[in-house]
């Protein structure tokens, strides 16, 4: 699995979903698979493969030319970073990055690098692994990051003496928390680019896809890309569709949708630009021996645009 994949190159688009192996993440692929390339994400090689072969199957495709597989445990950014290089390597016309994994835990744990799990999960993993494949994403251009967050987001505030809940955990909280993460990188995300001068050559949103309490375990977690509401599954999958493929969204950039693919306002926390930096840098310092060993954020696009802003 190590060598380039040329395949992706007869496709539309080239889209890495994180968290694919179950749930939305898995019907999500399913329905792109049919006319793009699909990057599948699983914490291991079994559920990927046992994924594609699903894929395969209820697709009803007759070769896996436009699938292929990454696989990082997110709770070890070792692996996380393994997994952009990976990416970098064989897939350069990676130009839709679908940020989807997600965990709620019923108890505080710590990651392999000693930080809070869902924190790490949920917000810092995506973080490292949007900064590490921009610079891909840029050469191809136009491009789309989307990352899914929850209307619970709006449910608390961030304390930032205690980002790893060492003194409160409950597990809505930290989840709620990690949610407004989500938002604060999307539309921070969205400033700098418009800074760069990449001003919807690269678009950034957040999209709401309900309420998915699991189904399943994933090693003391509840994994959120698993949901047994068909409702769900269906309004949320047929917005993914939308945020990924839709020509009519090719200018929209900085914007939050909810699950019925609707814009919507974020909480005013949300569009704090001083609490988007202020998370921006912690997270950078939280990934700093990870972000040296791969292009930075800073780089520009390759085409100027018109300074502005959509958010």
């Amino acid at each position: 699995m190590a060598e380039k994949h040329e395949n992706h190159y007869n496709f539309k688009r080239t889209i890495l979903i994180t968290g694919s192996t179950d749930g939305i993440g898995r019907q999500t692929a399913l329905e792109l698979a049919k006319e793009n390339f699909v990057i599948v994400h699983g914490r291991n090689i079994e559920k990927c493969k046992a994924t594609i072969d699903y894929i395969m199957r209820e697709g009803r495709l007759t070769d896996k030319s436009n699938l292929d597989f990454v696989a990082a445990d997110f709770s070890d950014l070792k692996e996380v970073s393994d997994l952009a290089a990976d990416v970098e390597k064989r897939f350069p016309r990676l130009n839709v990055l679908l940020c989807n994994a997600g965990v709620l835990l019923p108890k505080r744990t710590e990651s392999r690098n000693g930080l809070e799990l869902t924190f790490q999960i949920n917000h810092l993993a995506h973080f490292l692994i949007i900064n590490r494949l921009l610079a891909i994403l840029k050469e191809n251009q136009p491009s789309r990051v989307i990352i899914v967050s929850s209307s619970l987001h709006s449910w608390h505030k961030i304390d930032w003496k205690d980002v790893m809940a060492e003194r409160e955990y409950e597990k809505y909280l930290q989840f709620s928390r990690t949610k407004l993460m989500n938002h604060l990188t999307s539309f921070a995300l969205h400033r700098l680019l418009i800074r760069q001068g990449c001003q919807f050559r690269v678009t950034s949103n957040v999209i709401d896809l309900g309420h998915m309490e699991a189904r399943g375990r994933r090693s003391r977690s509840t994994s959120l890309s698993s949901s047994d509401t068909a409702l769900v599954l269906n309004s949320g999958v047929g917005t993914l569709l939308t945020l990924v493929e839709s020509a009519a969204l090719e200018n929209v950039s900085g914007k939050y949708f909810d699950c019925h693919g609707k814009q919507t306002r974020s909480s005013s926390d949300a569009m704090d630009e001083r609490l988007q930096q202020k998370l921006w840098e912690m997270s950078e310092q939280l990934c700093k021996d990870y972000l040296n060993s791969g292009p930075r954020i800073a780089s520009n696009c390759t085409i100027n645009d018109a300074q502005g802003t959509n958010h």
